[in-house]
């Protein structure tokens, strides 16, 4: 892993912070203030499966994101921002939400801890719809979709599933395939569930046209997470992406991140050429990372860096411009901001907190949490290595992390994350201190009262459509 994607020592961070001190706060516009003849707009875009040190404004060497790394020369990038979870459902709704999954309800794809989002709870959605904005999402794949209730508070939701298309390449035969990471080929069948971020872009774009005030609009690219759907020629071309050559998992994926950034430099264009961009608050993250071979694991749904550290950019009107905030920020912390910068109430009792006052330097240090219930999803990969086979609860500081293995806890983890960025010496025996302050927090955070017990079995429906993403119980 990029090592230049990882937290920093404590002088630079401190350097850093001395730094923001000498003017951000002039920068920022007085959070409520008055905003003009109407309140700003919001654009959110999440990208799946999208870990931060593969951007090349986190410190990646392969260009694969110039118009992200863009928007961050033009607005705030924040280093070190940890999701909740490794998985697409859970991770949106506390984006969706600003709660901790044991909190919101979606803990894991179909099982008895929850799976879907109470239409009780308050959203992002819900809340500046009731402020008057018109609300839009625009979601590329069946993980993001109304059957875990992402799509409640939104006045219009575009579901990619209902009108996708395969887009596939001569290269990448058979056709109803995916590129594993030693070159095998999984059939598997071809069901409506995802579409690329050419077609998102294109009904986002169409949306926003018809639109004449403020808006929430979010979008959601699927690309980096499946092989299945490549994006066109050239951008395997581009990063060498064969299916017999080098690293092909790793290419294949630089190639999608490439072909999605280019469609999110058309979605912000868009916004420039209407005139929105100066009224307009916009946030790009990602639900959670993808493994590329580190810790022996390809995918997510676990808890290391690879899987929960994720982009995190802002630019909104009078705002910081090429500014980096070296500070743990967390997915829960998105709806606060957005609620302080546009003068709303935020709901009571979020877990997360605006990361504005991080830009002075006055906030306090934050804890994240993060979880994977994998023995009571009934989609849990049955390839994961058998210590993840587990439920697994997590506690992020800047310093130290504890990934806390509840069924076996003699392989419980602690990182200290000043030495070892990578997370690959655990000093749980060393450090025994930090690892029962962390645990302190996660008991604390009731989040480890799960219940448990038999897994239920999945609907047909959902089942087949996690399949046809490669969900199959044995990802």
């Amino acid at each position: 892993m990029d090592a230049t994607a990882m937290p920093m020592t404590r002088s630079r961070h401190s350097t850093l912070r001395a730094a923001l001190l000498g003017g951000l706060l002039a920068l920022l516009p007085a959070c409520g203030a008055d905003q003009g003849p109407e309140p700003w707009s919001v654009l959110l875009v999440t990208l799946d499966t999208t870990r931060a040190d593969r951007l090349g404004c986190y410190g990646y060497g392969q260009d694969t994101t110039p118009n992200l790394d863009a928007l961050a020369a033009d607005g705030v990038r924040f280093e070190f921002a940890v999701s909740t979870a490794g998985i697409t459902p859970v991770a949106h709704a506390s984006i969706l939400t600003g709660l901790n999954p044991p909190r919101h309800g979606v803990r894991v794809f179909h099982g008895a801890p929850g799976s879907y989002l109470d239409r009780t709870t308050p959203t992002l959605a819900r809340i500046l719809g009731e402020a008057g904005h018109a609300t839009g999402a625009f979601v590329s794949a069946y993980p993001a979709s109304e059957r875990f209730g992402l799509d409640h508070g939104f006045d219009h939701f575009d579901n990619g599933a209902k009108d996708s298309a395969l887009h596939t390449d001569p290269e990448f035969e058979p056709k109803l395939g995916v590129l594993r990471g030693a070159g095998d080929w999984q059939q598997r069948r071809w069901v409506p569930t995802q579409r690329r971020a050419d077609a998102v872009t294109d009904k986002a774009i169409a949306w926003l046209e018809e639109q004449d005030g403020p808006v929430l609009q979010w979008v959601h690219y699927f690309d980096p997470h499946d092989s299945f759907l490549v994006p066109p020629r050239k951008f395997l071309q581009r990063f060498e992406a064969r299916r017999d050559g080098p690293d092909r998992m790793a290419r294949v994926y630089d190639a999608d991140l490439n072909f999605m950034d280019h469609h999110v430099g058309r979605l912000l264009e868009a916004y420039r050429e209407r005139g929105r961009m100066e009224r307009t608050i916009v946030l790009v993250t990602a639900d959670h990372g993808q493994g590329l071979g580190d810790h022996d694991w390809e995918q997510h749904r676990i808890l290391y860096r690879e899987q929960l550290q994720i982009p995190l950019l802002a630019r909104w009107p009078g705002g910081p411009r090429g500014r980096v905030v070296p500070d743990l920020v967390r997915n829960t912390d998105l709806l606060p901001t957005i609620t302080q910068l546009l003068g709303l109430e935020a709901p009571r009792g979020l877990d997360g907190q605006s990361v504005v006052d991080l830009l002075d330097a006055s906030g306090e240090p934050r804890v994240a949490y993060a979880e994977a219930l994998n023995t009571l999803d009934s989609h849990a990969p049955g390839a994961l290595p058998e210590r993840h086979k587990d439920l697994l609860f997590c506690a992020v500081e800047r310093d130290w992390k504890l990934i806390h293995h509840v069924e076996h806890p003699e392989n419980s983890e602690l990182y200290d994350l000043r030495e070892d960025p990578g997370e690959l010496v655990n000093v749980l025996d060393e450090h025994p201190e930090e690892a029962a302050r962390l645990l302190a927090f996660l008991e604390e955070s009731g989040g480890m009262a799960v219940r448990t017990g038999e897994v239920d079995p999945i609907e047909e429906e959902a089942a087949r459509k996690l399949e046809a993403l490669g969900y199959s119980g044995d990802e």
